[in-house]
């Protein structure tokens, strides 16, 4: 039932608040999370955050 409720609210427009990425690449990794087979949204988010800093120090 999860995914089915992903998909939905994909469809629907209404996963956009939990997109970590605006687009195509924010749905992607949102429905990745979802159904386990990509990296937790915590372990994205610190990567994004690492490559942030890195690239401004």
């Amino acid at each position: 039932i999860k995914g089915f409720e992903v998909m939905r609210a994909l469809r629907k427009g209404q996963a956009r608040p939990w997109c970590l990425q605006p687009g195509i690449r924010g749905e992607v990794r949102l429905v990745e999370r979802a159904f386990g087979i990509g990296p937790s949204a915590l372990t994205e988010a610190m990567g994004m955050l690492n490559h942030h800093f890195a690239a401004a120090a």
